[in-house]
């Protein structure tokens, strides 16, 4: 599984910190999903991402 999150951030002119900030989620999470190396994640940081960036999994993850 690939997280696409690095991307759809730079297409939108959206920072890490701006995300990590309007979601409340952590800064580092944020770091290792654009980086693509977390090992797992929350449900409920998918959901608030998806949200915050209007979108849905699909632009997200990729199998």
């Amino acid at each position: 599984m690939r997280v696409k999150l690095r991307a759809l951030l730079n297409s939108r002119g959206i920072t890490q910190a701006e995300l990590a900030q309007a979601t409340g989620i952590r800064p580092s999470t944020i770091s290792q999903l654009c980086n693509n190396i977390a090992v797992g994640f929350k449900f409920s940081h998918l959901e608030l991402i998806c949200r915050f960036l209007k979108c849905d999994l699909n632009d997200i993850l990729e199998l």
